[in-house]
């Protein structure tokens, strides 16, 4: 049975607080040997080459160029939050322009604003970056996208197909989507009704074309200790993938998506040489309104010795909010790594019986058991796998932020 969602989370983290692990080394033949589970040559590079080779594939550049995108990410996105902070009102959204080379915009309310931008672009070693007049500031667009979750949250009940909504800072809009071909209820057309009448043109009304779903799964993938994300994690004959490893006082959590904690409460990892080896219980998760994520308290970090790495050993070395443009990856245990990029942020998400706000979509592709894949780029995390569209590529995930905010742990860093 798993526990309450938020009070046992408290609970056990504050219990966790009092314990001391020591990690203790792994029998000496836990490494997983040559074949099935063994690390490639060269560990750290797979990520950086999924990320590389998508880019070449969706922008049409050669490998050095796509590179060159891949590795200034990070500083663009701090810039961007940087520059966020700095303009206040006058802040019109940032996003990663990939068809004029990759190059970080940001939206300005007023041209007075532009020479900030431009200095701090110059003194970040990134004079490339570019500034966009736009109509309406960032805090208006979270306002109107946070008034339309609700309304939209409240008109999906009871409604076989719900409406969704997200927020493109390329556009400097808010989108508000109905799914293609299907009815709407007289709710759900009052609210698209309101959204226009109410907000004007920061609402776009539009279709999406499938219903979102999360991503369940049965299946076997096995590897030894140390735990981290993108393993194979099973319950009750369920599986999901583990998000990235954290840490509160003295106890160490494995993260995942709250709607695989939801449907078990023991967690096992399927390893190379040990068999089937349970990490331990949910100490809290969150699968609503309030988004998709939940940690695993580790019964045995001397065993598990839990690292802050993605599969294979990709160390994470912090973690970064979303924007429009920007690459994520993830590496699930159906899929794989994949990636893609951010198309909305702050996206209301109607899943067959529920709604969930605050949510990212992107165009990586995603499978059945890639639920509570850890979510990254560039080694920073940006959060937790939850779903996709029915068919096809598309992702949704939950921003680590968030995440590490309602259970009150830490990154644990490579």
């Amino acid at each position: 049975m798993v526990r309450p969602k938020r009070s046992s989370a408290a609970l056990a983290i504050a219990s966790a607080a009092a314990l001391t692990s020591v990690f203790t080394a792994v029998p000496a033949h836990a490494g997983a040997p040559a074949g099935r589970g063994a690390s490639p040559a060269h560990p750290q590079q797979e990520a950086r080459q999924a990320l590389v080779q998508q880019i070449v594939k969706d922008q049409g550049v050669p490998a050095a160029e796509a590179a060159r995108r891949a590795d200034r990410q990070p500083a663009q996105l701090k810039l961007a939050a940087s520059v966020g902070r700095t303009l206040g009102a006058r802040y019109g959204g940032a996003w990663i322009d990939q068809r004029h080379g990759g190059r970080l915009t940001v939206g300005v309310t007023t041209d007075k604003a532009a020479p900030a931008v431009a200095e701090a672009a110059t003194t970040a070693g990134m004079g490339d970056t570019a500034t966009a007049r736009v109509r309406y500031g960032y805090r208006h667009l979270q306002r109107v996208s946070d008034a339309l979750a609700k309304r939209v949250a409240e008109a999906n009940k009871g409604a076989k197909d719900g409406l969704q909504t997200g927020l493109v800072t390329s556009g400097n809009k808010v989108r508000l989507t109905s799914l293609r071909g299907a009815p709407v209820t007289a709710a759900q057309r009052d609210v698209l009704r309101w959204a226009k009448r109410e907000f004007g043109g920061a609402v776009e009304v539009s279709a999406h074309a499938q219903r979102s779903v999360p991503r369940y799964c049965q299946d076997d993938y096995a590897c030894d200790p140390p735990l981290r994300s993108g393993l194979a994690i099973f319950t009750g004959g369920a599986r999901c993938t583990s998000a990235f490893t954290a840490y509160s006082g003295g106890g160490y959590y494995m993260m995942t998506a709250g709607h695989c904690a939801e449907i078990g409460y023991w967690w096992d990892v399927s390893t190379y040489s040990y068999g089937y080896q349970n990490v331990g219980g949910v100490a809290g998760y969150e699968f609503s309104w309030y988004g998709d994520s939940a940690i695993v308290s580790v019964g045995d970090p001397g065993w598990w010795q839990p690292r802050g790495w993605v599969l294979y050993e990709t160390p994470v070395s912090g973690s970064e909010a979303d924007y429009v443009g920007g690459y994520v990856c993830k590496q699930g245990s159906t899929t794989g790594y994949t990636c893609g990029t951010v198309t909305e942020v702050d996206a209301t998400v109607s899943y067959p019986d529920r709604t969930l706000s605050g949510m990212t979509w992107s165009t990586a592709c995603d499978g059945p058991g890639d639920s509570g894949s850890g979510v990254f780029a560039g080694g920073y995390a940006h959060g937790i796998l939850s779903g996709g569209p029915f068919s096809g590529c598309g992702m949704i995930h939950e921003p680590i932020g968030r995440a590490l905010s309602a259970w009150g742990v830490s990154l644990l860093t490579g």
